[in-house]
């Protein structure tokens, strides 16, 4: 196993410099759609309305087709995989697609039926001001992305196992601009409405680009069950608990949600915008990391291979806070003009700006802590131990409950990102604990040395970016141009200043990242 590391480290780095493309590219993407949004109908109950009718197919997604693939389906076909039992696979795949196919329809089709009742609800908590017939049309709508993207999703799950990675991280950009043209073309005739038919056609693209690819992992797909079979049994034994675990972070963004939309008009909207902004470093880097580290874990804990386990999770721990901490510093320093260059034009005014840009600094608190739950939860999973996360993701429902309680009361919606932030900064620290007693020594002086110095450097960097911008803001302020012109010189003088003093600090975290632009040409996937 200690060869399967290092020959799968040489894969990395073109891998995930593969993939930190095609997910950058998807992220700028995703924000292209949200400025469009934006754009055309600012924040209101109507776009609290599509939030909310978004919100549901995909807390349904995560709950079961994410707890199935990410968490259960990939350490168990890696492991068939390993051993090269390819009927076995056949068997096992064939019947989870068909399983899946059958569950989701039914729940789509359940949540069709009674989507006006859920638009009752909402509006009530709304104080009777959301359109529940615009919910009740563009719930119907995308409702049936559930099932296309939870197929999608299986799709990608075998892929990563075949160390596939572009295409998959790419899908996502297909979504967001089928849903941008979609948008552009009918807004005048459909209303916000076109934005639901856009995210249900995109979604469609979004399984269909992928297909073309699963010839490589030589499975035919023909309807099967077969429950017997101990992969299946398996997959849904670990399911359960993992459900559990993740819906129990779905409640938590349940929960500020719905105090988001008891605040009032644009709230929920307002706290999307924020950690979509947020998540962009986040899904570009730490995704990108654990995407390709992710089946090398399984391996590694299939073959109880702890060491090469532990050099997996400190690489990874590693560059998580070499990307997220100045991320976190530069996205807080200058959070109002980037919202503003993003968003501010047409429905989107200045207030909505500054609403939006103060719930911002508040989300960048937890980009660190969102980062390293990714981690934490899959080398558990990897374990096959879902009993750990679950326990850990129920103790948050209390502890996000009581904090959005008292939170918003002083903060608003601020108050509700302040909680996310804080809840995954208690959920890794005591998932930190579990794990290094189930493991021993996690290197936890190298990584706290490289933690000291990233940290120093990121404060150095966003004190440079905060006298910068007092001085640039009166000439950015002119136009829109000059806003953009000025932003892009000073994240590219951000970054270089931040990169520059990790150089100087002779850390290693900037060698795997120079290593990426340098091997991306070496390595090759999707064979």
């Amino acid at each position: 196993m200690r060869e399967d590391f290092l020959s799968s480290r040489k894969r990395i780095f073109g891998a995930t410099f593969m993939v930190t493309v095609a997910i950058l590219l998807s992220k700028i993407s995703g924000l292209a759609r949200d400025q469009i949004m934006a754009g055309y109908f600012g924040i209101s109950y109507d776009t609290d309305a599509f939030t909310w009718a978004n919100f549901i197919p995909n807390l349904f997604r995560i709950l079961f087709a994410e707890s199935l693939i990410v968490a259960a389906f990939i350490p168990i076909y890696s492991t068939y995989l390993k051993k090269d039992r390819k009927d076995d696979i056949k068997i096992f795949v064939n019947s989870v697609a068909t399983i899946m196919l059958a569950v989701f329809f039914a729940i789509s089709l359940a949540l069709f039926i009674l989507s006006p009742w859920i638009g009752v609800m909402l509006s009530k908590i709304a104080g009777n001001q959301m359109d529940v017939g615009s919910f009740t049309i563009m719930s119907r709508i995308m409702i049936f992305s559930l099932l296309t993207l939870s197929i999608s999703g299986l799709a990608t799950g075998i892929l990563n196992s075949h160390d596939i990675f572009f295409i998959p991280s790419l899908a996502p950009m297909i979504l967001n601009l089928v849903t941008i043209i979609f948008v552009v073309t009918l807004f005048s005739r459909w209303g916000i409405i076109s934005m639901a038919a856009g995210v249900m056609a995109g979604s469609v693209m979004h399984m269909l680009i992928q297909f073309p690819q699963l010839k490589f992992s030589g499975i035919g797909y023909r309807p099967l069950i077969n429950i017997k079979h101990e992969g299946v049994r398996e997959i849904f034994s670990l399911m359960l608990p993992i459900l559990l675990s993740l819906g129990a972070v779905q409640l938590n963004n349940g929960v500020d949600n719905f105090f988001a939309l008891n605040l009032g008009e644009g709230n929920t909207t307002a706290l999307t915008l924020s950690w979509r902004v947020a998540n962009l470093p986040l899904g570009v880097f730490s995704v990108a990391i654990i995407t390709v580290l992710y089946p090398l874990i399984s391996r590694q804990a299939a073959s109880e291979d702890i060491k090469g386990l532990k050099d997996s999770f400190s690489l990874g721990v590693r560059e998580i806070g070499y990307i997220m901490i100045p991320a976190t510093v530069g996205l807080a320093t200058l959070s109002h003009p980037i919202i503003k260059m993003l968003f501010e034009h047409y429905s989107f005014g200045p207030q909505d700006t500054v609403r939006v840009s103060h719930i911002l600094i508040f989300h960048c608190a937890g980009l660190v802590f969102f980062g390293l739950l990714m981690i934490l939860n899959r080398i558990f999973y990897a374990f096959k131990d879902v009993k750990t996360p679950l326990r850990v993701a129920c103790i948050s429902i209390a502890v996000n409950l009581f904090l959005d309680w008292i939170l918003v009361r002083f903060m608003d919606a601020a108050g509700l990102a302040l909680s996310t932030s804080l809840v995954a900064m208690c959920n890794v620290i005591i998932l930190l604990i579990i794990l290094r007693k189930k493991t021993g020594s996690l290197g936890g002086r190298r990584i706290t040395v490289s933690y000291i110095k990233i940290s120093i450097a990121s404060a150095l960097m966003g004190t440079v970016l905060y006298f910068l911008w007092k001085y640039l803001e009166v000439f950015a302020f002119k136009d829109i141009f000059s806003l953009i012109f000025i932003m892009a010189g000073m994240i590219l003088l951000g970054t270089g200043v931040y990169v520059l003093l990790t150089i100087l600090f002779k850390m290693d975290e900037v060698r795997f990242v120079l290593k990426l632009f340098r091997r991306a040409g070496e390595n090759q996937i999707g064979k």
